[in-house]
């Protein structure tokens, strides 16, 4: 299957999985060849996404992003070695890495799925620097930045955190939780990053910020100088939001790995006052629309699919298990705890 925007739909496709109205009743079942009439429908019904019956090209785009995914693998760690031993970072070998990115998050219906199955192929640093630069294209697309400052993002996702190299692998890799002076040592890294790479003319002022500025916050509270409001950069802000929604939903050495949802959760209550509400707005509204026909597990340990998404609560969706619905926007004891891939 493959998940595709309605607005990029013409007729004569077949659905690949049931879509459902927002109080669950069945409107296709899955199998139904989509009419001018459906799209339509899906128009009136703010239906944006459907799954369509195209296996054979599901099976070769997720071979392509996991080829991709490798050479990116392959390209930041290099990088992350020439900055380590204090050899210069070559520009094209950087634009050639966001330029495969870029393609990658224009092109992928389905990216969530297959950055999360991407998660365990290597170290946190390495995984996590690729989906910082995913993420963090995809958020200037759905803002509707400029190729340019698209490309830009994608550059500020693969260096925000190469200062890291600076730190002793002791503290970057410890089990367990940091004391007071690794996480001091450890709140460096955005300095040391912004001087390592502050010389280069390809790297832009809006770069650098982004680097040096991705964990401050808006009020105030945030690493390393605690500076406030619009102070922060918008290269920074939307770094900052793709490098939280990672590291929750990343195992690391000292905690393990939180559900998507959670993450969203999390994003949700940080845009009042912390986070540039602008772009953590529209990152979780979009994101949670990837979700819909994922299988989940609730809380109480059940297994459901995801079969609407109310835009005004995008993180308590509705979810079928068996002939049952949950409505998670009523039911707030139920909670989703892990997505299946």
């Amino acid at each position: 299957m493959l998940k595709l925007g309605v607005s990029s739909l013409k007729a004569g496709v077949k659905l690949g999985k049931d879509i459902f109205s927002y109080d669950g009743k069945l409107l296709l079942p899955k199998g139904t060849v989509v009419s001018q009439e459906h799209l339509d429908q899906f128009a009136r019904r703010n239906i944006i996404e459907v799954f369509v019956a195209e296996a054979d090209q599901r099976q070769q785009s997720e071979k392509r992003f996991e080829d991709v995914y490798s050479e990116c693998l392959h390209y930041t760690k290099t990088l992350m070695l020439q900055a380590m031993i204090g050899e210069s970072i070559e520009f094209g070998e950087i634009q050639n890495l966001v330029e495969k990115l870029v393609v990658q998050a224009y092109d992928q219906n389905d990216l969530f799925r297959q950055m999360r199955r991407m998660k365990e192929k290597d170290e946190y640093l390495y995984t996590h620097t690729v989906n910082v630069a995913l993420l963090s294209i995809l958020i200037g697309r759905w803002l509707k930045c400029d190729e340019k400052t698209i490309k830009e993002l994608g550059i500020a996702g693969i260096l925000h955190d190469i200062g890291n190299v600076q730190i002793p692998d002791s503290i970057l890799n410890k089990p367990g939780h940091l004391t007071a002076e690794e996480f001091e040592e450890i709140k460096k890294h955005p300095i040391l990053g912004y001087n390592m790479v502050n010389d280069y003319p390809w790297v832009t002022e809006a770069i650098a910020n982004a680097i040096l500025m991705h964990h401050e916050r808006a009020d105030g509270s945030g690493y390393p100088m605690g500076i406030k409001g619009n102070k922060i950069g918008f290269y920074a802000s939307v770094v900052a939001v793709a490098d939280l929604y990672d590291a929750i939903t990343s195992r690391r050495s000292y905690s393990s790995k939180a559900s998507p949802y959670t993450a969203v959760e999390v994003l949700w209550q940080e845009s009042f006052g912390r986070l540039d509400p602008t772009v953590a707005k529209v990152f979780y509204d979009k994101i949670t629309n990837f979700y819909v026909g994922n299988e989940v597990i609730l809380s109480n340990n059940e297994r459901g699919l995801v079969v609407y998404v109310d835009p005004s609560q995008p993180t308590r969706p509705i979810v079928m298990v068996g002939e049952k619905f949950y409505n998670l926007a009523e039911d707030r004891a139920l909670s989703i705890l892990d997505m299946v891939d």
